[in-house]
């Protein structure tokens, strides 16, 4: 009885010690070969390190390199949750110390994973306060950050990067693919307080960083438009301005500035209707200054000449049910004449002898029908509907810059190819690109379109614009030492609920100098400035200030100065 007893305890504990190997045999099978995949991934992720290397974005330069947009190494806040042991307590000193939202915070704390962002690319002095808090599982890392010296300079240029460098706005996002380069990658080992050994490391991808590129804008000239601008806003407080200046000969886009304007530092407070490049993105319609294509096309069809009558019916013009209106009454006047005091009835009578299909053909030569294809993003065509469904009423308007829409650009291109012999060049903005060892990868060259008129009927074009500064609306444009052309404008804007607003304007001016070599041509669009509010008051001036300081700074020398 004894022995059988032993010996079933015998038997009991070898099915015991049996089943313990089997069950640990079971486990151990369930490790390696069920759990493998995941523990050895759970691994690697606690002692080995994928690190993401991110590429610095080209930077920009204006034409003379000056540089318009770099980049900067600034601190960024992360975490690792699973080191912090009391995450409430982190969230609290953080949230304080960050000015965030401590509910948000704790969320993202109290997740399970190796890493969450607290705060991106933040001053020196927060990652310095950040790093003295001395919280277990709270690091901070180093990233490049997009900076502009010239703060609000040329922001509608230049637009802006997001937080991951991305562009979103102008030159930024136009040329983004260029500028950001390529991410690398760095595979090494980590030790045990995670930190990353760099003697471990087993392969690396470099970043390969993004191109700089080598703006048409000059720093300069881009400051006297700004700085005309905050003129212009003190003195009338107007809801919008654009200027652009270009070189009428190649296209380049020497400066061009708008109104409002952001902190391209500061775009957290920056609205959306700031960030938008009206002069290529707004289309407006613009009135008298439209009627230098109609002067153009009736000059080189040789419909007329300087010296051709047309009698202006005293200021009052009835066509059908419609009167047209001049500012004052006039009664015979010359072409020239018509041009220089700026006409209506006048221009209307010089659109009817060149008729709805030649006129919607110049406008068409003239680009107004379409982009620029100026190299930023956002740009429009305007406004211009087909002439078959023109009526006789819009042959009274579109002449004088009524029933059709137009942007700044298409204007200052327009004016461009006058002083250009004619010949209508496509306006661009970036000159040159280089990589990142500093050679050059490509050059964008002027490119002519067409000839919108001839060169003969240019150089009269020239001449009518001369007069208007001379002898025209145009005298408050007139420069000291320097013949320059240019046309006022001056137009209702259009009420969205039908006609016209009775008390808003878009004053304008356009035009170039100087007269025998034209070096620059310039568009001034204000928008609904108050008190003042024609072409000839507030855009002439403008223009005045601008393009003497221009000639200036480029040394351009003058009659006097030969003599």
């Amino acid at each position: 009885m004894h022995i059988n007893f032993r010996k079933t305890r015998h038997h009991a504990v070898f099915v015991i010690i049996v089943s313990l190997f089997a069950v640990l045999f079971a486990r151990l099978l369930y490790i390696q070969i069920i759990r493998h995949t995941h523990l050895s991934d759970l691994a690697a992720k606690q002692h080995k390190i994928f690190v993401k290397l991110e590429p610095r974005r080209g930077k920009i330069y204006d034409r003379l390199n000056r540089v318009l947009a770099i980049y900067l190494d600034t601190s960024s806040i992360y975490v690792v949750p699973n080191e912090i042991s009391d995450k409430e307590h982190a969230a609290r000193i953080l949230a304080e110390e960050l000015g965030t939202d401590q509910e948000k915070l704790s969320a993202r704390l109290a997740r399970d994973n190796y890493f969450a962002w607290v705060k991106r690319k933040v001053s020196t002095a927060t990652a310095e306060r950040v790093k003295n808090l001395k919280i277990k599982g709270v690091y901070l890392i180093t990233e490049p950050k997009r900076f502009y010296p010239g703060g609000k300079l040329a922001c509608h240029v230049l637009g802006i990067t997001n937080i991951d460098n991305v562009g979103i706005e102008g030159i930024e996002l136009y040329y983004d693919n260029e500028l950001k380069g390529e991410y690398g990658w760095r595979r090494s080992a980590r030790d045990a307080k995670k930190r990353e050994l760099i003697s471990f490391e087993t392969d690396t991808l470099p970043a390969r960083d993004g191109n700089s590129l080598v703006l048409t804008i000059d720093e300069v000239i881009q400051h006297i438009l700004e700085t005309e601008i905050e003129r212009l806003i003190k003195a009338y407080k107007p809801k919008a301005v654009s200027i652009a200046a270009l070189n009428p000969r190649t296209g380049e886009i020497l400066g061009l500035a708008n109104y409002p304007w952001f902190d391209l530092n500061d775009i957290s407070s920056a609205s959306v209707d700031s960030m938008r490049n009206r002069a290529i993105a707004d289309s407006f319609e613009p009135g008298s200054i439209f009627k230098v294509v109609t002067a153009s096309a009736a000059l080189n069809e040789g419909i007329v000449n300087f010296d051709t009558k047309f009698f202006c019916e005293n200021g009052a013009y009835k066509i059908g049910k419609r009167t047209l209106h001049d500012y004052r009454p006039y009664g015979t006047l010359t072409f020239r004449q018509v041009i220089e005091k700026s006409s209506n009835i006048g221009t209307t009578k010089v659109a009817a002898k060149l008729g709805k299909e030649k006129l919607s053909a110049y406008i068409k030569r003239f680009n107004f029908s379409s982009p620029t294809g100026v190299d930023l993003p956002g740009e429009v065509s305007g406004i211009m509907r087909d002439s078959s469904s023109w009526s006789y009423v819009d042959m009274t308007t579109i002449p004088m810059g009524q029933g059709i829409a137009v942007t700044a650009l298409q204007l200052a291109a327009c004016i461009s190819a006058i002083a250009n012999e004619g010949v209508l060049m496509r306006p661009y903005i970036v000159k040159k690109h280089f990589n990142e060892e500093g050679a050059l990868v490509r050059e964008n060259k002027p490119k002519a379109l067409r000839s919108v008129i001839s060169k003969e009927a240019a150089t009269q074009v020239k001449e009518l614009l001369l007069g208007v500064i001379e002898r025209g609306t145009g005298k408050r444009a007139s420069l000291d030492n320097f013949k320059a052309c240019g046309k006022t404008g001056t137009a209702q804007k259009v009420n969205p609920r039908g006609g016209y607003y009775k008390n808003r304007y878009i004053a304008s001016f356009i035009g170039f100098a100087p007269y025998d070599k034209p070096t620059v041509s310039l568009v001034v669009c204000v928008d609904e400035p108050r008190g003042k509010y024609f072409g000839g008051q507030v855009g002439a001036p403008a223009f005045k200030n601008i393009m003497e300081k221009i000639l200036a700074y480029a040394e351009v020398e003058s009659p006097r100065d030969a003599t």
